[in-house]
């Protein structure tokens, strides 16, 4: 059982009013990223749609929206994109979780992105009490419980299933 702390995760910030869900890129991105980078999402329930605003470089803003009767599903996906998850058979995993909406015409848009460090891994062939050091100091964030959250709550405003992400290679 790892430790956890939500300083160790790059995940969104989400606010909800009664006719609102949204969710920006964090503070901490935004001031390692000195600005160059943001992402805002915001679900109305009155107006029925999912606006994607996305701002590049300071200057250059893109901005979609998309109605709920467009939507078949909110996707969730997992991958662990440690370096060393290739290469050996124990480590400490980085997990991305993206959490997007399935259009009806198939295409997936991506609307956010949870990182952070994950849990010890074993998949070699030595017992788990084997690193029992590596699993008593294992510390990890909290972008799992958040994207999970995100992506349940989506569902629900726009009342649409959860289905798996084609976006990333693993199922959670």
């Amino acid at each position: 059982m790892a430790f956890e702390s939500s300083l160790l995760s790059f995940c969104p910030r989400i606010e909800a009013t009664q006719d609102t869900l949204s969710a920006s890129t964090s503070w901490l991105v935004r001031f390692l990223s000195l600005g160059l980078f943001l992402r805002r999402v915001t679900v109305d329930r009155s107006a029925q749609s999912v606006t994607i605003e996305r701002r590049l470089c300071w200057f250059f803003f893109k901005s979609r929206s998309i109605e709920f009767r467009h939507i078949a599903a909110v996707t969730y996906g997992y991958e662990d994109i440690a370096l060393s998850a290739s290469f050996t058979s124990t480590h400490d995993s980085t997990d991305l979780f993206i959490v997007g909406v399935l259009l009806v015409n198939r295409e997936e848009v991506s609307l956010f992105k949870f990182l952070g460090d994950g849990t010890f891994t074993n998949d070699g062939p030595l017992p788990d009490w084997w690193y029992w050091e590596e699993y008593l100091t294992d510390w990890s964030g909290t972008q799992e419980k958040e994207s999970r959250l995100f992506a349940q709550l989506l569902s629900k405003v726009i009342g649409v299933p959860l289905a798996p992400s084609t976006l990333t290679p693993d199922e959670t």
